[in-house]
């Protein structure tokens, strides 16, 4: 009976995320633990040859795949328990901290004589008109398309790299979550 199936193969999938994330959460080098659980069961999911096309054989695989194969990455990618970690990109999710416009041919830039790093750093309008360098001394040209706006970015300014549409609301918290996030790897 394929609903029975389907209700033994969820009790089943849960009984093993359960298993798995008590081992993940418990071990002192997830990249090392994830990447030996590849190794050992890659070869057992994908290389099992000539398969039986029953529904409950593929149903059986596809179990395998997701339990033994995909969840690991999951876990390895979100740096632990992955609703916990999808919870913690979802948080840092506001506005960009880069800007990025691509200018268009005769649009105006504008680069600040006070804090530019060099001359070829320049600000969209939107932008500038968001940032302190509206009250400096600024330099107003016209585009002769194809550069970007480098709002946001800290090696083109001296001091005042984003305009108050790039800034994170908390980059502080949000620095250090991304830090904490990266050293688990």
């Amino acid at each position: 009976d394929p609903k029975n199936l389907q209700q033994e193969l969820q009790a089943v999938q849960a009984e093993l995320k359960e298993l798995r994330s008590l081992r993940w959460l418990a071990c002192a080098d997830l990249q090392q633990e994830v990447y030996r659980h590849l190794a050992e069961y890659v070869p057992r999911v994908l290389c099992q040859g000539g398969g039986v096309a029953e529904q409950r054989e593929e149903q059986r695989e596809e179990l395998a795949l997701q339990l033994l194969l995909l969840a690991p990455l999951e876990w390895l990618l979100l740096g632990g328990e992955p609703a916990a970690g999808l919870a913690l990109l979802q948080q840092g999710g506001g506005a960009a901290a880069l800007c990025g416009h691509v200018f268009k041919v005769g649009e105006p830039t504008y680069s600040c004589r006070e804090c530019a790093a060099d001359p070829t750093c320049v600000l969209c309008m939107q932008c500038f008109l968001a940032s302190a360098h509206c009250h400096h001394r600024y330099r107003m040209t016209t585009s002769g398309g194809g550069g970007f706006c480098d709002c946001g970015d800290a090696e083109a300014w001296k001091t005042g790299p984003s305009c108050q549409n790039h800034t994170p609301a908390n980059r502080n918290r949000e620095t250090e979550e991304v830090r904490l996030l990266l050293a688990r790897f």
